[in-house]
């Protein structure tokens, strides 16, 4: 887990530059005159509205993007082995027919769901059951092609064929 919150933090440096600060237990943004912002979740939503790379979402979008962000950071990110099934579940069906969580084009509401995710792609669920969940699989493998969003992760391997069960069905 540590790896995907150095990789999150050097996502955010990269917007943020020497205004982004990491105390012991969450990232802390410096916004000057004495405010700050703290926490990915606000950092995360503070990113959405100010930076151009994420501008031209509708209201409706941009509230939606702040819904996904809090349920990356609450429900999926704090999530056990019984309820990662029903969250996978969820999310595979919201990506049904969707390349992104929100509007045609990456937003925060991805990142942060990538970095929420990672950890169960990369070290928790077989080939099997990514294929399972084939339309989240198709977003996150989508997804880590950026190299802004990845970061220092590892580029995790997907597989282009059904993967055989061992179960025959006639």
């Amino acid at each position: 887990m540590a790896l995907t919150e150095k990789a999150l933090h050097d996502f955010f440096l990269a917007y943020f530059k020497n205004a982004l600060k990491s105390s012991a237990k969450v990232p802390i943004l410096d916004l000057g005159g004495g405010k700050n912002v703290s926490d990915v979740c606000s950092i995360a939503k503070h990113l959405q509205r100010t930076s151009k790379d994420f501008n031209g979402l509708s209201l409706e979008e941009r509230m939606e993007v702040e819904q996904w962000i809090e349920y990356a950071n609450t429900t999926v990110k704090f999530s056990d082995s019984e309820s990662e099934k029903i969250i996978l579940k969820e999310l595979n069906n919201w990506l049904k027919d969707r390349a992104f969580f929100v509007a045609n084009r990456l937003t925060v509401a991805d990142v942060i769901m990538f970095y929420n995710l990672y950890y169960l792609f990369a070290e928790r669920l077989t080939f099997q059951e990514k294929e399972g969940c084939i339309h989240l699989s198709r977003w996150f493998h989508n997804v880590q092609q950026d190299k802004n969003v990845r970061q220092s992760l590892q580029h995790l391997t997907f597989l282009r064929t059904p993967v055989y069960d061992g179960v025959r069905s006639h």
